[in-house]
C-alpha cells in the first residue's frame, strides 16, 4: 500500500557509520554498508534516518543541483520557518525506508499558492514517499554534509 508522510524538518544531523568487524576478523565488503546516516527531525517526536554512502550523496547533492535551476524568487522564503510535529507527548515516529529514489523541489509558485520551502520527497520501492520540508539554512547544512560523505570527508561531519 502506496503512503505519503510529510513533516517539516526543524533539525538536520549526519554522523559516520561505526562498521563492526565480521566475527572472523574479515572487514565487510566495502560496498555492502553505509558509510553515514542522515537523520532529520521534526520536534523531538519525529526521526526520519537515511543510511548514505559516497555514490548516493553525489545523486543527492545532483538533485539539489538539477532543482536550484527551477527555485523562484519568493518574497519572504528566506524567512520561512519550519514548525515541529503535533504529536502528544510520549509518541514517536522513527522512520527509516529503504530509499529507491529521491527528488528535491525549490521554493516556487504553485496554482495552490507558494510553497516557501524545499520538498525533499523519499520514495521507497513501493512507492511510499516520505516529504520533508526544509528551511534555505538547514538545505544549506545538508549539502554540505553531503559534499563530505560524496568525498570520504567522514571525520570531519559536523551537526547542521
Amino acid at each position: 500500500m502506496r503512503q505519503t508522510l510529510a513533516f517539516q524538518a526543524t533539525g538536520f544531523d549526519v554522523s559516520p557509520v561505526e562498521i563492526d568487524q565480521e566475527e572472523d576478523g574479515a572487514p565487510p565488503d566495502e560496498g555492502e554498508l553505509p558509510t553515514a546516516l542522515l537523520a532529520f527531525e521534526s520536534g523531538r517526536n519525529v526521526v526520519l534516518t537515511l543510511p548514505l554512502d559516497p555514490e548516493h550523496a553525489e545523486s543527492m547533492m545532483n538533485a539539489f543541483t538539477q532543482a536550484e535551476a527551477h527555485r523562484e524568487a519568493l518574497p519572504d522564503a528566506a524567512n520561512w520557518q519550519p514548525v515541529p510535529s503535533g504529536l502528544p507527548e510520549g509518541m514517536f515516529w522513527v522512520l527509516q525506508p529503504n530509499v529507491v529514489g529521491v527528488s528535491v523541489t525549490p521554493p516556487q509558485s504553485t496554482p495552490d499558492g507558494p510553497v516557501m520551502h524545499w520538498t525533499l520527497a523519499f520514495e521507497d520501492e513501493d512507492g511510499s514517499q516520505v516529504q520533508v520540508a526544509v528551511g534555505d539554512a538547514l538545505c544549506v547544512s545538508v549539502i554540505r554534509a553531503l559534499a563530505k560523505v560524496a568525498n570520504n570527508d567522514l571525520d570531519d561531519l559536523v551537526e547542521g
